[in-house]
């Protein structure tokens, strides 16, 4: 054997002086035998080696059983998880600030999330305003007797925050909830406690004196798209009821909006939030054609700052910063702590008018998720790249897809125009 051929000590390969070649315990290992751990670049021989780690650097998610970083493990109870189950699967309680398996139970109190021994130690459920409220803080929906003002079959107030029930499941945890402010044309009474009746679970109605006249808005609990798709027949009936049998009006009126909450938690990242908000800014004209309107409720023009020479600049850092002033009246509201809120949409009684809304959300959703800042660069924000898009998965947006030829047409000082 030649002097510059060793063997390796594992698979017996011979390796010639140009064969990289590793020592580990004094013996010679080839490339294929070993393994350069991703976390702290150690060399390890294959066989002693998880994954794409070394044994010091390597854990394992209880829940999913991948193999992870140690410095990227999260703690979920006693247990140890990835980044993407801790992401879709658990809670953090705002009262012990532990973090838990969504599957052992938790509660919306007042915008706030509770583990039910958090729950069980400071906070009580009203039956019948159907809401849970801190023991030191009474139901906003009581007088000052005790007594419910708002009750199960009426419409509640506007400050009333119903007890939160999610609706299907959701692999990227995104869920959507939406107000539509109706003004009612007949029988007011019993149009609203026909859809108060007929929507419990499913939505609730509050009182909104920005929409004029006898009305009402409709807030809708969390649902996934396909559930709102699927399996929401009841919801469309109730709507179509409402416009068909009581007169009820939205599209054509100069009050009423059409509001599209988005879970936080259904965004990869910051960096995602970032590329949906721009999406929908850098194609403004586009968006208000779409929706119907512009209004000084949802205005497009928040997110122009001015440099120290007083010069414009396109800018979402107040955006995404829960610490920073932001506007509420605003095309995309990012006050709320769990969701953002789309209010640039003009109101509609027409079911298919509602979820090409929810179908554009959905889509301008999942199509930033996996962009890269190459592709942003070279136009991927674009309204006819994201047109591209739709087209390609026309059976998931049907609503959306049908009307996106007719938005390019769209006067939005005529609503008649593109009546939805």
């Amino acid at each position: 054997m030649s002097d510059d051929l060793v063997t390796c000590y594992n698979c017996a390969t011979e390796l010639d002086s140009d064969s990289e070649r590793h020592d580990i315990n004094e013996h010679i290992y080839c490339d294929d035998c070993i393994v350069v751990c991703s976390d702290c670049s150690a060399i390890v021989l294959a066989d002693d080696s998880v994954g794409d780690y070394c044994d010091s650097c390597a854990t394992t998610c209880d829940r999913c059983e991948d193999t992870m970083s140690i410095r990227d493990r999260y703690f979920v109870g006693n247990d140890t998880w990835c980044e993407s189950c801790h992401d879709n699967y658990s809670f953090y309680c705002d009262s012990c600030s532990d973090t838990y398996d969504v599957d052992d139970g938790y509660s919306n109190v007042q915008g706030e999330t509770r583990c039910e021994s958090c729950f069980s130690d400071d906070c009580y459920w009203c039956d019948e305003c159907d809401e849970a409220f801190f023991d030191n803080d009474p139901c906003s929906c009581r007088d000052s007797e005790g007594r419910c003002r708002c009750g199960r079959t009426t419409i509640h107030d506007y400050s009333c925050k119903p007890q939160i029930e999610f609706h299907g499941n959701s692999k990227h945890n995104l869920y959507m909830g939406f107000e539509l402010e109706t003004r009612i044309g007949l029988e007011f009474s019993a149009s609203a406690e026909y859809a108060s009746r007929e929507l419990q679970g499913i939505a609730n109605l509050k009182s909104d004196s920005s929409i004029g006249g006898q009305g009402f808005e409709i807030v809708t609990q969390p649902h996934t798209h396909a559930q709102y798709r699927d399996n929401s027949a009841k919801l469309w009936q109730v709507i179509n009821e409402l416009r068909t049998t009581y007169e009820a009006r939205s599209w054509d009126t100069d009050t009423c909006g059409l509001h599209i909450h988005v879970s936080r938690t259904g965004f990869t990242s910051k960096a995602h939030m970032h590329r949906f908000i721009s999406f929908i800014y850098k194609n403004a004209e586009v968006m208000m054609k779409f929706a119907g309107r512009k209004s000084s409720y949802a205005r497009f023009n928040d997110v122009w700052r001015f440099d120290q020479y007083d010069r414009p600049y396109f800018s979402l850092a107040h955006k995404l910063d829960m610490n920073a002033p932001t506007e509420r009246y605003s095309a995309v509201n990012t006050q709320n702590r769990d969701t953002i809120e789309l209010r640039f949409f003009r109101g509609t009684m027409n079911p298919s008018g509602v979820l090409s809304a929810l179908d554009l959300v959905q889509a301008g959703v999942e199509y930033t998720r996996d962009l890269r800042l190459s592709d942003v660069k070279i136009g991927a924000l674009s309204w006819d790249w994201f047109c591209d898009y739709v087209e390609a998965n026309n059976g998931l947006y049907p609503d959306l897809y049908s009307r996106i030829g007719k938005v390019q047409q769209v006067d939005i000082n005529k609503k008649t125009t593109i009546q939805a």
